[in-house]
């Protein structure tokens, strides 16, 4: 997993760390691990341009360009008189014979391209002449390695200028930044290389790519029955949006749970259940409320007025965990229900998009991580803000990032499935923890299969999706047996 930290905490650190070693310049460590990598992991390239920008990102590059010139790479400083002269860029480089300083883009095709210009205080629209470089900078066909955070990407919100520095690779520093994670970053992060600069310190959020293995991962012996694998409930699917909740079901099963419910807000719906899925059984509402379930789902193919103030009490005072979804979640704003969930003892997990939770906390959603903070703890309630990079925020303050998935996901029923598939894993799981991370990871390796064996994310159906989920499921189990 990598270590995620918020900008200003960042800032934090090196105000720290200049405090207690005001002799040792952590721009010259880092920019001469930076060259140390180039070296190694490109030894025969020639020619490098460095985009020189006035802050500290721009130090990291002269520091490691210094360095590389001095094995023979020929270096050339791409930036302003102004910048030049304030950082006396010309008496620092005269006498090394392998750097040039110049103004206006060489007639020279790179090896690779340094992206030194705006790091993590960069907090307006960037202007001439960087927007200028960096359009041709996307142009060339060099290595584009960008220092600690490609320029133009916000590295609280990953929101991106529209002139955005788009890397092969990201150097980044200290910690890892939510932008690269979320939103608009992994457009433009290419490959992400983090260094610490050996500093210690500790961090509530991580990004991660691959499924938690563990021993929490029950792996039955062969004399079992379908109880042991858990019951889900699911209540949703109104009116024509039956089909959300047979997908929310249908996901459940192909992920292992053990028995499946499904509870349709039109009551006259019971009976069409098995005709759909045979392997699916049907309650109603309150008799489903009352089993003796192992999660809960609510909201998949709803609308907010289908939840009448005693079923939704009902709901909430469920001893067991629910995942509340869709449509029942504009409900979340009702104080009583509000004030409900967050005293419930049972785990309670939000799945919002971010329109969804826009509408809950009645602001529009531009810093996604902050979103889910204020989600999670005006309920008190797990939180999944869904999206590029989805967001997992625990009650207890510690949170996650998602790095799997694609555009394939953006399909109808998706979110459903996921559902479906986070309440068989909290069935399998003795840790709400373990089973959101490793079912949100696998939904979308899921669609990164897809892109593998179809060399593209177009058109992939929920049908597809199922199974692809539970090729990932079984291969997680199968690794717990070795």
């Amino acid at each position: 997993m990598t270590p995620i930290l918020r900008k200003n905490t960042i800032r934090q650190i090196e105000q720290n760390f200049l405090l207690t070693n005001p002799a040792i310049d952590l721009t010259q460590i880092a920019g001469h691990h930076l060259a140390q990598y180039i070296a190694t992991k490109f030894k025969k390239y020639s020619t490098i341009l460095l985009l020189l920008g006035p802050g500290a990102k721009g130090l990291d590059g002269i520091h490691a360009v210094e360095k590389l010139s001095a094995i023979s790479m020929k270096i050339w400083i791409l930036t302003t008189q102004q910048i030049s002269n304030s950082r006396c860029l010309s008496e620092r480089v005269k006498n090394i014979e392998n750097i040039k300083i110049v103004y206006e883009w060489p007639n020279i095709q790179f090896d690779l391209i340094i992206d030194g210009l705006f790091g993590i205080g960069l907090n307006k629209e960037l202007q001439y002449p960087y927007t200028g470089w960096i359009k041709h900078a996307n142009s060339e066909v060099s290595h584009k390695i960008a220092i600690d955070i490609p320029t133009g990407v916000d590295a609280d919100t990953g929101m991106a200028d529209a002139y955005t520095f788009n890397s092969d690779t990201t150097y980044t520093l200290i910690s890892g930044k939510i932008g690269l994670f979320t939103n608009d970053g992994p457009d433009f992060v290419g490959q992400i290389i983090l260094d610490k600069l050996n500093l210690d310190y500790s961090a509530a959020g991580y990004a991660y790519n691959q499924p938690i293995y563990s021993t929490y991962f029950h792996t039955f012996k062969k004399n079992t029955h379908k109880t042991i694998y858990g019951d889900v409930g699911i209540i949703g699917g109104a009116n024509n949006m039956l089909g959300a909740l047979l997908l929310a079901g249908d996901a459940a099963l192909h992920s292992g749970a053990g028995r499946v419910w499904l509870s349709p807000i039109e009551q006259n719906h019971l009976q069409t259940i098995p005709i759909f899925n045979p392997q699916l059984m049907s309650k109603n509402s309150n008799e489903l409320i009352a089993s003796h379930l192992d999660c809960l789902i609510v909201g998949p193919g709803s609308n907010a007025d289908n939840y009448q103030d005693s079923l939704l009490e009902a709901i909430t005072q469920a001893p067991y965990p629910i995942i509340l979804d869709a449509g029942v979640l504009d409900n979340l704003t009702i104080p009583k229900i509000r004030d409900i969930i967050k005293s419930r003892s049972s785990p309670t997990i939000l799945t919002p998009h971010p329109g969804e939770a826009s509408r809950l906390l009645g602001y529009p959603i531009t810093d996604r991580f902050s979103a889910a903070q204020d989600l999670s703890q005006s309920y008190n309630s797990w939180v999944i803000l869904k999206g590029q990079g989805t967001i997992i925020y625990a009650p207890d303050g510690r949170w996650w990032i998602n790095q799997t998935g694609n555009s394939a996901l953006s399909i109808p029923g998706s979110g459903d499935i996921l559902c479906g598939v986070i309440a068989s894993l909290i069935t399998r799981f003795n840790s709400v923890e373990l089973a959101l991370l490793n079912a949100i990871n696998i939904h979308g390796q899921a669609g990164d299969s897809f892109q593998k064996m179809y060399l593209g994310t177009i058109g992939m159906t929920h049908s597809e999706l199922i199974k692809f989920i539970r090729l990932q499921l079984n291969k997680l189990q199968s690794s717990n047996f070795e």
